[in-house]
């Protein structure tokens, strides 16, 4: 889902069901695979790193995750990525 999506499907739906809170929600892992609804503390655009730890093989990067020491270039990215925007429920 693009920005301009995210956008259009919040202005549908304050217009059906007012102003209401906005949630994430992710799978615990639990035997009974409890869909867990988390608030939004901010939203953020970020590099994401891939993973074997997420079915969408991407993770939210860790400042040591982020960044790699190149003697001859400097600062890099780790990993060739799309930038995405993540509505994040931790700080």
């Amino acid at each position: 889902m693009k920005t301009s999506e995210l956008i259009e499907q919040l202005q549908e739906e304050l217009a059906q069901n007012g102003d209401l809170e906005v949630m994430t929600s992710s799978n615990y892992g639990d035997y009974h695979r409890t869909e867990q609804l988390n608030e939004i503390q901010s939203i953020e655009a970020c590099q994401p790193i891939k993973t074997a730890y997420s079915h969408t093989e991407l993770a939210y990067p860790s400042p040591e995750d982020v960044m790699d020491e190149d003697e001859d270039q400097g600062e890099r990215r780790r990993t060739e990525t799309e930038m995405v925007l993540v509505l994040r429920y931790t700080c």
